[in-house]
């Protein structure tokens, strides 16, 4: 689909060790030879039965050097890591948001207990959502969910969440968009908007970007996929824009902007407030699941949904860039050839070319999210596949 390299190049199956030299270099407190033995053990033990059934759990491993979950659960003494304790004791742990927290001693690996790494609740955002959406532990994090099924998720300290999927023997790379060059500037301008220019926009540059990201979050949940198309400055009223888009129906609330400054001035009346967000989030979430696009002004003000996209399949395709994810600042990492992307993705590229400024974000059945916008050179940035940022939203 697109020419830059392939950080997994189809040589043949991948495994379990395939995962662990994915994760390098390797930010947390086991070694290398630690890691290879944790992700490998888990590997195994996703392929046996235990009672009829194939087990499920999440293992958690912190960062070295760095902070450490509160156990919630601790074994005394703490138990050896290995297949046989997986089996005997991951029936009586639920696999999220709890995790077997793994250490490494002098000895080899140790299960030191259970702790709590995903949060879902909106207080544990405060002071931490600059980094990474305040909802996952910093460190791996790795996921047992069927056989031969495992997702590591590594949070370092300073940059976005990567994501590695092993599934039917392919292994799949997503960052999540917490430093996407498109999603940034999408929300640091809605947040100008919506503090009037103040330089000091305070917390609300953070909620925004955790509205929004709870948005996508819920609707990769909701399986449909869908479209979100964000306006630039000037455009209020999607239905407005002779050409680009059908009326479809329009709406007046919610306005998630206005949510999110409710939010950050509720004081007291938290609760209250915070019904409001979940409720905004979700249904704006799932107006997406309705063929389609859901169309936001620039300071994210529901305006419409079941919007088609006019560009019609015969225009000829702009020329596409895949854009990194790993810096805020858009750098081109190759060509991307949409013809191989169903309709979704063409019309999102076709609109970002006739209305400069816009931000669509497309978000495919499978749960892969591609940010699109237009760059200065008239050319289109692509960035993604994504995983949206992680808010109110745990990794299942």
């Amino acid at each position: 689909m697109q020419s830059s390299p392939d950080p997994f190049p189809a040589a043949g199956p991948a495994g379990p060790l395939d995962l662990a030299a994915g994760l390098s270099p390797n930010p947390t407190a086991l070694c290398a030879t630690g890691l290879s033995v944790l992700v490998e053990t888990a590997y195994r033990a996703s392929l046996k039965r235990e009672e009829g059934r194939y087990p499920s759990f999440q293992l958690f491993s912190p960062l070295a050097g760095g902070p450490e979950p509160v156990l919630d659960l601790r074994f005394s003494p703490p138990q050896p890591f290995c297949l046989n304790t997986l089996h005997r004791l991951s029936p009586g742990i639920p696999p999220g948001p709890y995790a077997f927290v793994v250490k490494q001693g002098q000895d080899g690996l140790r299960t030191e207990g259970v702790a709590r790494v995903e949060y879902s609740g909106f207080a544990a955002l405060r002071g931490r959502i600059d980094y990474h959406g305040g909802t996952l532990f910093p460190g791996l994090s790795l996921h047992v969910t069927a056989p031969a099924r495992m997702r590591a998720v590594l949070l370092p300290r300073d940059g976005p969440a990567i994501y590695l999927e092993l599934k039917e023997g392919r292994l799949a790379l997503c960052h999540d968009n917490a430093f996407s060059p498109v999603f940034l500037p999408l929300c640091r301008r809605a947040a100008g908007l919506l503090a009037n220019g103040a330089e000091d926009v305070g917390s609300l540059a953070s909620l925004v970007k955790a509205t929004l990201a709870r948005v996508f979050s819920l609707a990769v949940t909701a399986g449909h996929g869908g479209l979100f198309v964000f306006l630039p400055s000037g455009q209020p009223d999607g239905a407005g824009i002779e050409g680009l888009l059908s009326p479809g129906v329009g709406v007046a609330w919610p306005n998630l902007g206005r949510v999110a400054q409710n939010l950050a001035g509720a004081g007291r009346n938290l609760a209250v407030h915070l019904e409001q967000w979940d409720t905004a989030t979700r249904v704006t979430a799932q107006a997406s699941c309705v063929d389609g696009a859901v169309i936001l002004d620039a300071s994210l003000s529901v305006r419409g949904f079941r919007v088609e996209l006019l560009a019609r399949d015969e225009e000829r395709l702009p020329d596409c860039v895949s854009l990194s994810p790993d810096t805020s600042d858009p750098v081109a990492t190759g060509m991307v050839d949409l013809a191989a992307f169903g309709t979704r993705h063409r019309s999102a590229a076709r609109f970002c070319a006739r209305l400069p400024g816009a931000v669509v974000v497309a978000i495919s059945q499978d749960g892969e999210m591609r940010e699109f916008v237009r760059l200065p050179d008239g050319r289109i940035g692509v960035c993604g596949p994504l995983i949206p940022m992680s808010v109110s939203a745990p990794v299942a």
